[in-house]
């Protein structure tokens, strides 16, 4: 039986087996409708107008949802488009109404029927409708192969593009009604489509912008008024400031900001001198180092539970015959690094080591880590591994190793140092190691680490929502029987594993399923699971209402100033 569900958490399906493992993951995260004293502030009624400049350490990779993968990006779009479901406030695993007021189906289903908020309409003022959602969903499936590289997120949770991925079929039943028919059941369909990469864009903007012609498009680098979010983009200069204005004609509950800006600063010390030169109202990603400076200074300092996992991605085929693809020098890599050093040098010891993906904070986490054997730090081991290879110091074998630049992660405050901290560990158990950097962009850095360029390189995870999937699913996960190149982990049985993790809805039996997929991937030493490291914001005293969220997904729209009488 089809269930219906509105505005607030759901209760069946794969929601159940969520809240049974822990619900959001922990316990809530502090809000800035709290004063920098602890003291409530006036939540309710907040006052309207007002410029609020906020840092964040990039801007988007693209200004088109769809090809978009990283928090800078989501931080801006999400301002600006909606998707049809979303994460509630604060959570990450209850899911609510936003674009669709309600719909029907449950994890167990093929089929989803969402009935739509009528009265919307686009910036550009042309009406969101069935119609609209079907064109967005039918531009996804068959994006040209062009863009399909930078299409992560729905490559990955849709089984790949074209007619014989996940979807079926998509139907505008009537002109506030979509009907979605899967090929099969999908646990996670309905929180993989929560996400700013789903978010429905205006058809007429996507005509208008050539959006599918990768030689003639201008969506990624044009300022269009393609969303209907409750701001608008007014302006956007690459590398210098995204200008938001509030959307006058919002469908819900309008902004409070008159005008919100972002700017990228890279540099966390630089960030926190200007939050205290007063050219800022905030920043995220402070570092661990500047906590006392900014609760010090009379700010705000606003703490994320950990939701994030930084790893050293192996990718064995980067290199043709290059050594990483043996298991023992993959065995060596793992056991050579003193992930304790890198939590308390990097994370000022916030935080904790990563034996395995999920942070300890994930209702899932018990569950999973029942599969992992972790890996301890043993040089000598390391050198017996590569010595067992037929590497020694007359033949080492060599790897490239790479790290962004220009860019802080919440899972990564300080690219470069981590990387020669854990190449000196490398090379002190017989490897040598090139080292190399490259901007953290698209194209750049992120399109060559996901398209496995690399033999060595540092990325992470922050969670989308508390479900292993989004974890090890989204990363090992085969895609039309390819297995994700960024590792291509193309082990005995991990197919099967995932397959057989994803279609499991009974709790005990989705954490042993996903317990068993950790197994085969850490045995195969398929990436290295480094930290877990805790994220917070700084904010000026006068910001008020803003909501964060363990995942780093948070709106600006109930953020206000608070000016005084």
């Amino acid at each position: 039986m089809n269930h219906r569900w509105k505005a607030f958490p759901i209760t069946v399906g794969l929601a159940l087996v969520l809240a049974a493992c822990g619900g959001d993951g922990g316990s809530p995260s502090t809000s800035a409708s709290q004063g920098p004293d602890g003291s409530a502030a006036p939540s309710v009624d907040g006052q309207a107008g007002g410029t609020m400049v906020f840092a964040g350490s990039r801007l988007a990779a693209s200004l088109d949802p769809s090809q978009t993968s990283d928090g800078e990006s989501f931080r801006i779009l999400q301002q600006i488009y909606e998707p049809l479901i979303d994460l509630a406030p604060g959570t990450t695993s209850e899911l609510t109404g936003v674009l669709a007021e309600t719909w029907e189906g449950e994890a167990a289903d093929d089929t989803y029927v969402f009935h739509l908020r009528q009265g919307v309409t686009f910036h550009d003022g042309t009406p969101f409708n069935a119609e609209a959602v079907k064109i967005n969903f039918d531009r996804w499936q068959n994006l040209p192969e062009e863009l399909q590289a930078n299409a992560y997120y729905y490559d990955l949770t849709m089984d790949g593009f074209g007619p014989d991925n996940l979807i079926s079929s998509v139907e505008a039943t009537d002109e506030h009604t979509v009907t979605i028919t899967l090929r099969e059941p999908s646990a996670t369909f309905l929180y993989a489509i929560t996400l700013p990469p789903f978010a429905i864009v205006s058809p007429a903007v996507l005509e208008s912008t050539n959006a599918d012609d990768p030689a003639e498009s201008t969506f990624s680098t044009e300022e269009v008024q393609g969303g209907t979010g409750p701001f608008v983009l007014q302006s956007y200069t690459p590398d210098e400031n995204a200008t938001l204005v509030r959307n006058e004609g919002y469908w819900g509950t309008p902004a409070l900001l008159d005008r919100l800006i972002i700017r990228p600063i890279a540099d966390t010390a630089a960030a926190l001198q200007a939050l205290q030169a007063g050219s800022i109202h905030g920043y995220d990603f402070v570092s661990p180092s500047d906590y006392g400076a900014v609760e010090e200074g009379g700010f705000q300092l606003v703490e994320r539970l950990s939701f994030n996992s930084l790893y050293l991605a192996i990718t064995p085929t980067a290199t043709e015959g290059g050594p990483l693809a043996e298991l023992q020098v993959r065995q060596a890599v793992a056991a050579a690094i003193d992930k304790e050093a890198l939590l308390e040098t990097f994370y000022g010891g916030r935080g904790s080591v990563a034996d395995n993906f999920i942070p300890p904070s994930s209702g899932w986490y018990d569950a999973v880590a029942a599969g992992v054997e972790p890996v301890a730090f043993d040089q000598d081991a390391a050198r017996q591994l590569l010595a067992d290879a037929g590497y020694g110091p007359d033949n080492p074998p060599e790897v490239e190793f790479w790290f962004p630049t220009d860019v802080v992660r919440p899972y990564m405050p300080d690219a470069r140092g981590l990387h020669q901290a854990v190449t000196q560990m490398l090379e002190d158990v017989g490897f040598v190691v090139t080292p190399n950097s490259d901007i953290w962009d698209i194209p750049g850095y992120l399109e060559d680490a996901q398209g496995g360029l690399y033999d060595l390189h540092f990325l992470g995870w922050t969670g989308d929502w508390d479900d292993p999937g989004n974890w090890y699913g989204v990363h090992f996960g085969f895609s039309q029987g390819e297995p994700n190149p960024q590792f291509n982990c193309d082990v005995e049985g991990l197919e099967d594993a995932i397959d057989a993790a994803e279609a499991e809805l009974e709790v005990d039996a989705r954490g042993a399923a996903w317990a068993e997929v950790a197994r085969i991937v850490h045995e195969n030493v398929c990436f290295v699971t480094l930290v877990h490291g805790d994220t917070a914001l700084g904010l000026r005293p006068e910001v008020r209402g803003y909501v964060a969220n363990p995942t780093g997904s948070e709106s600006f729209a109930t953020v206000w100033l608070d000016q005084g009488e």
